[in-house]
């Protein structure tokens, strides 16, 4: 954990501000699309409009959180500058937005014509934000910030290889071309949920779970080794997937050691914290932790096509929503009361306390709210009639609380600093 940031070095508040705001209404978005589709989006993985949804939230909700997350924690974490200009910023912002919504149609309507554009609109919308955090990320950083530049290189390595395989899985259903769709699924969606997600929790961990949740370091051998050992594999299972199909057991049982021993390590450190009281982000963390060491398990029990559709719930709404949830309710207040609190000092202003930019009790109940939709989820992949429109409306309704509760504190933190500013 690098102890010593460099916070003179944040960018510009709106850079990150304006991906992690709007990606709680992606959220919402994949939750009426499921509100109207009902209980055909929980009978399998393959039905169409599961994989709008699954993308709604991989591409419109994590990756433009992740993304904003990135932008503000490697200049601070690591003293290196990620430059993005305010125009490259809206680019990225406006094209991955518009190619996800069109991917999301193309994959829910079945429309093979909108495959390709909104394939050429995601490269668009991620080539600024890679080539800035690339940039940011080959320079060198302090001995203690390594853990975590390590594994965000390993991340986004990830991420253009995620990217990689779903333009030609847009080329494939788009009729372009004629490739072996089964293979390519299985490689892109275990590199884009273990390879780019789960990497970069792991990575981001080694510093956001110690510095929020007041908790001791994760073990030398976690930080060192972890994801490295992550990384070796993911290409294992790949490497088998594709050469040896019938033998990919051996690399899935590595793959849940080590979700399992992450989750297990994490959550021994989050039950000796410094502080007493666990507020809504160290819920979601044991959640989350919770979340990914079931999803592991699941792994190794016999296939089934419910299985594997409530292993990909547990895995996606329980560990990846859960964490990025969670960080949410830091990153962004902590965000907006820096950059206030630096006003006040240059105009000699007061400002309010951190704890009260967005206050506890209504995270609180986000969680619990999200936690009913968890639960009515899982039980929609048995009795889909039943809970499939109940757990839509919980979740529409956990991620307008999120959506809304981040937007009322950016207003307020704006209203106070305009009131700073001299007339």
């Amino acid at each position: 954990m690098q102890r010593k940031l460099a916070y003179a070095l944040s960018p510009a508040p709106q850079l990150p501000l304006v991906f992690l705001l709007t990606a709680p209404w992606f959220a919402l978005l994949a939750a009426l699309v499921l509100l109207w589709t009902g209980e055909s989006a929980l009978v399998s993985r393959w039905a169409t409009p599961t994989l709008a949804i699954t993308h709604l939230l991989t591409l419109g909700y994590l990756s433009m959180a992740m993304a904003g997350s990135m932008l503000q924690l490697i200049p601070v974490v690591t003293g290196t500058a990620a430059v993005l200009s305010r125009s490259a910023a809206a680019l990225a912002w406006s094209a991955l937005s518009l190619g996800t919504i069109l991917l999301s149609l193309a994959l829910g309507r079945n429309l093979a014509a909108l495959f390709v554009p909104a394939a050429a609109a995601l490269v668009v919308g991620f080539a600024p934000l890679l080539h800035c955090l690339a940039r940011a990320l080959q320079r060198p950083a302090a001995p203690a910030a390594m853990p975590m530049v390590r594994g965000m290189r390993m991340a986004v390595a990830a991420l253009v290889l995620t990217l990689a395989l779903g333009c030609l899985l847009a080329s494939g259903f788009g009729g372009w071309l004629v490739l072996p769709l089964m293979l390519l699924v299985d490689l892109h969606a275990l590199w884009g949920m273990l390879g780019w997600v789960l990497m970069l929790v792991l990575c981001v961990a080694f510093q956001v779970v110690p510095m929020f949740q007041s908790t001791r370091l994760y073990p030398v051998l976690v930080t060192r080794w972890g994801t490295l050992a992550l990384g070796l594999a993911l290409l294992a299972w790949s490497a088998l997937r594709v050469l040896m199909p019938a033998q990919t057991g051996w690399a899935s049982a590595a793959l849940t050691l080590l979700l399992t021993g992450f989750a297990a390590c994490t959550a021994w450190l989050l039950a000796r914290p410094q502080r007493k009281k666990a507020d809504a982000s160290t819920l979601y963390w044991r959640l989350a932790l919770l979340s990914l060491a079931l999803s592991a398990l699941l792994v190794q029990l016999p296939s089934s096509d419910r299985l594997t559709l409530a292993t990909a719930i547990v895995f996606l709404a329980g560990f990846a929503m859960g964490v990025v949830n969670g960080m949410l309710y830091k990153i962004v207040p902590f965000l907006l009361w820096y950059h206030l609190q630096q006003d006040a000092r240059a105009r000699k202003g007061t400002v309010p306390a951190l704890r009260d930019v967005l206050a506890d009790d209504s995270a609180r109940r986000q969680f619990w709210c999200h936690c009913a939709a968890l639960g009515a989820l899982l039980a929609g992949v048995w009795l889909p009639a039943l809970f499939a429109r109940p757990a839509a409306l919980l979740l529409a309704a956990a991620s307008a609380l999120l959506a809304t509760g981040l937007l009322r504190a950016t207003l307020r933190c704006r209203a106070i600093q305009r009131a700073l500013q001299p007339s």
